[in-house]
């Protein structure tokens, strides 16, 4: 079996700067690069939207941040770079310690499903951006189903005859294809409370980004054996692969991690 693949969604949260090349100056190399040149041209000509409000929920951030937005994507051609596992900062990422893997020596391939570029290997150049996967941009429509239906070939080609950790929230699962889970071994992950309910957002972040960390360090884990990794954890007391007050199980769609409390 190849080594296990790991989806994550993108932060928020993202480093400054960079020094590698501009963004525009990177898409010939790239997978996925024709539907990556569309959206940059789309988004750098949306930066021309002259509501703040819009261009604020499009971009994610709170309307008085409209300005800075704006910039951002004006700018977007030109950004320099720095490679995905750097530049995105959030917790899941900082949980995971991506920033100190190699990408060239991981254990697991990591991609990271962004509204700019689709899905996202850790060592491709990523500019700081801001940009939601569920937003609507004019003449592409929503994001989520642009992408899902350009990025078939490349899950494809990424995740056939591996294992897939799917730990992706509803919003960025949309990049999958009609049918395609079917085909992959693929491992879901639900983070939930004790009555079933989504557990807490923050929280839930940390454990993915415990759980990454864990799979990457044992990459030929299962879904049981992660059960059991949990549940020995608790009885010594110990954080274990989703750190405190977490228990799981699985079910027909993979993993079930449970926040029960301290």
């Amino acid at each position: 079996m190849r080594r296990p693949v790991i989806l994550l969604p993108p932060s928020k949260g993202k480093a400054a700067g960079g020094s590698g090349r501009a963004y525009s100056r990177t898409l010939a190399r790239q997978p996925l690069a024709a539907p990556r040149r569309e959206v940059l041209e789309v988004a750098i000509a949306s930066a021309a939207e002259r509501d703040d409000a819009v261009l604020a929920r499009r971009c994610g951030v709170a309307e008085r941040d409209a300005t800075d937005a704006r910039r951002m994507l004006r700018d977007l051609a030109d950004a320099p770079t720095m490679p995905a596992h750097l530049r995105y900062t959030g917790i899941v990422h900082g949980n995971a310690g991506l920033a100190a893997v190699d990408p060239d020596d991981a254990s697991a391939d990591v991609r990271i499903v962004s509204a700019l570029l689709g899905l996202v290997a850790l060592d491709e150049p990523v500019p700081a951006y801001r940009l939601e996967f569920t937003a609507t941009l004019p003449g592409i429509g929503g994001l989520a189903t642009f992408w899902r239906d350009r990025v078939c070939e490349e899950l494809l080609h990424v995740a056939g005859g591996a294992r897939v950790w799917d730990l992706l929230p509803a919003e960025h699962a949309r990049i999958w294809p009609d049918g395609l889970r079917d085909e992959l071994d693929v491992v879901g992950v639900r983070f939930v409370r004790s009555d079933g309910r989504a557990a807490n957002a923050a929280r839930t972040k940390v454990a993915k980004g415990l759980l990454t960390a864990h799979l990457l360090a044992t990459p030929r884990s299962t879904a049981s054996a992660v059960v059991r990794a949990v549940a020995a954890a608790r009885t010594k007391g110990a954080p274990g692969p989703l750190g405190p007050g977490w228990e799981a199980a699985q079910d027909a769609g993979g993993l079930v991690a449970t926040y029960v409390g301290e």
